[in-house]
């Protein structure tokens, strides 16, 4: 089974990622194997962006993001549940941290119900799955509690 499970999770949506985590923890469960938690804070590449934020911004919205995965975890999670905090682009992010910390499986959530959004900037999901080197699984309409072609 899986020994190490990279969850992705959006701090801003705290009842989808405790739905992802319990269904990871379920596999997890299985074999014994341990959970990583990835929040990714968008990167400021374009130097006319990037100008406007300063090094206290960044530090403070670090800080700001750990918190709340730590509120997250211990509300939600297994104390033996451990965290990390990207900045750039998610789908790169997510792919970045399953490789160094040598992830067997990555969870990620999608919402089915966004294709137009999809049409235009693609899916962090669809491209994690595109070039993710261990296995992907798509976790789909958790926020709706319908399921995906019962709409």
């Amino acid at each position: 089974m899986y020994q190490k499970i990279l969850v992705p999770v959006d701090i801003d949506y705290p009842e989808i990622a405790a739905v992802v985590y319990r269904k990871a923890a379920e596999l997890a469960g299985c074999s014994g194997g341990e959970i990583r938690l990835l929040s990714v804070i968008p990167g400021f590449g374009m130097p006319i962006v990037a100008s406007y934020v300063t090094d206290d911004i960044r530090q403070e919205t670090y800080q700001s993001v750990c918190s709340a995965l730590e509120d997250f975890i211990q509300k939600n999670c297994a104390a033996d549940v451990t965290y990390e905090v990207a900045t750039g682009k998610n789908w790169e992010e997510i792919i970045k941290t399953a490789q160094s910390w040598r992830a067997d499986l990555i969870m990620v959530y999608h919402n089915y119900r966004r294709e137009f959004n999809e049409a235009f900037s693609g899916s962090c999901a669809r491209r994690v799955a595109e070039n993710a080197r261990c296995s992907v699984l798509w976790v789909r309409n958790l926020h709706s509690g319908r399921q995906q072609g019962k709409e």
